[in-house]
């Protein structure tokens, strides 16, 4: 099965792409768990809601980040912009 060297870039990027948002998934994971630890060293109540809403804003916000930069990597890395510029020309 042979690839064409297009078809190499894409499936590079994507293993780039993939890696990057497990990275940012247990990234995020570890930053949500330290802020809880940080809420019981203090003292601060959490209620269950409040827990529930860190958690969704922490994780949510930092894996859509990670999805947005990732994705620009991967228009790069796979040769989409080179595509843009060509039709341009």
């Amino acid at each position: 099965m042979s690839h064409t060297k297009q078809e190499q870039r894409i499936a590079d990027a994507r293993r780039r792409f993939a890696r990057l948002m497990k990275f940012a998934a247990a990234a995020s994971l570890v930053v949500t768990a330290l802020a809880f630890l940080w809420f019981r060293h203090t003292g601060t109540p959490t209620p269950l809601p409040f827990i529930g809403a860190i958690a969704i804003a922490v994780v949510g916000s930092l894996m859509l980040t990670a999805a947005l930069m990732g994705l620009v990597f991967f228009s790069s890395a796979s040769g989409a912009d080179e595509e843009v510029d060509k039709r341009d020309s």
